[in-house]
């Protein structure tokens, strides 16, 4: 189906990701070095908690505009756990957000992770956290990734919010098969992911995919018409892209709406898109704060960050004029290809996209320069 028009159903929060820095105890073939390593430094507790106040500020100026109040703040890197101060942080981050600012908006509080840590670990992120995402990687050593999988239980067994990222390796397909069959049978919400669907990852980033592979795919997003013959074509590249939470959305035009978890194409420059509205980046080892982590979409039709945690105060003012104005800029997107922040709204037509994003926000503040 031909759409112009994304609107998110559900799941309609503010979502922060703070990645707290590059150093990870994995070292995947397909993560480039600009995202991971085994030296760098960590940030410290009193660095973390620093930048509290301006998270939890720069959230509060969004939320008086949004018609739902949840907000979600989730930890990602390298690998957070790694941190020696991660637990003590998140447990001064509840607190601030609990005595100063639980009157304003809901919050919870998640993790990204590889999911190679202790059991004490886990206990802890039980006591302190929300949920968990773990990302399976299958080319790692089979004793990680057993502990991994004993993990996963363990979570399960607590009843402990999680959902799991498959990351479908081509080299071990039917392993990644297996596991989502073992995740499905436990009830426990997985999302097979394809490895390199970004149009700048190098070759040896992007994943090569057989037909049958391709096909599997297919049939899980249960597509009625199967991905034409690929070859040797990377997934990503070629078919497409599922919500990363897997949130449902509707894709509309004149001629009719479907609801669906995964969208055909990604090709949105030029559209008007309302990702400042869902998301938050803040990159902790460089200092810089974005939209949005990977898209890194900016109200000047460039991309990059919107400014640094040294000079978070203009970010918060230059919002907060905006929205004292209503004079809030849209995105217009200028990337080649959407991929996380695909899910929110968006629209090809300035009209759709304002009509979308009423049922989100108090449109009044958007300028009337973009949207008329």
């Amino acid at each position: 189906m031909s759409f112009d028009t994304i609107d998110l159903l559900d799941g309609d929060m503010f979502y922060v990701t703070w990645d707290l820095g590059k150093r990870c105890n994995y070292d995947c073939s397909y993560c480039p070095a600009s995202r991971h390593d085994n030296v760098s430094s960590h940030a410290s507790l009193d660095m973390l908690k620093s930048n509290v106040d301006f998270l939890y500020r720069y959230v509060s100026l969004y939320m008086q505009k949004r018609s739902n109040k949840d907000a979600s703040v989730s930890f990602t890197g390298g690998e957070p756990t790694v941190n020696p101060s991660f637990i003590e942080f998140i447990s001064h981050l509840r607190s601030v957000h609990r005595d100063r600012y639980a009157d304003q908006f809901n919050c919870r509080f998640t993790l990204t992770s590889n999911g190679a840590m202790s059991a004490k670990m886990a206990e802890s992120i039980i006591s302190n956290m929300d949920h968990i995402t773990i990302s399976y990687h299958a080319e790692a050593d089979p004793k990680i990734k057993q502990q991994v999988i004993d993990r996963i239980d363990q979570f399960a067994a607590k009843g402990f919010s999680m959902s799991i990222n498959v990351m479908f390796h081509a080299e071990h397909f039917d392993e990644c098969v297996g596991i989502c069959d073992r995740l499905k049978a436990k009830g426990i919400r997985y999302v097979p992911r394809v490895i390199g669907e970004e149009p700048d990852s190098k070759p040896t980033f992007a994943h090569r995919y057989t037909e049958d592979q391709l096909r599997w795919m297919d049939t899980h997003w249960g597509k009625s018409k199967p991905t034409s013959s690929a070859g040797d074509n990377a997934l990503g590249l070629t078919i497409g892209r599922p919500c990363c939470g897997a949130r449902s959305m509707c894709l509309s035009s004149t001629a009719g709406s479907i609801t669906s978890k995964f969208v055909n194409n990604r090709e949105f420059t030029g559209w008007y898109c309302s990702v400042n509205w869902f998301f938050m980046h803040i990159e902790q080892q460089t200092g810089m704060v974005y939209h949005h982590q990977t898209c890194q979409a900016r109200f000047d039709n460039t991309r990059g960050p919107i400014g640094s945690l040294a000079e978070s105060d203009k970010i918060l003012a230059e919002l907060e004029r905006n929205m004292s104005a209503n004079s809030m800029p849209t995105v217009v997107c200028t990337k080649k290809l959407c991929g996380c922040g695909l899910c929110s709204p968006k629209s090809k037509l300035a009209d759709s996209y304002k009509a979308v994003m009423g049922r989100h926000i108090d449109v009044s503040v958007l300028s009337a320069d973009q949207t008329a």
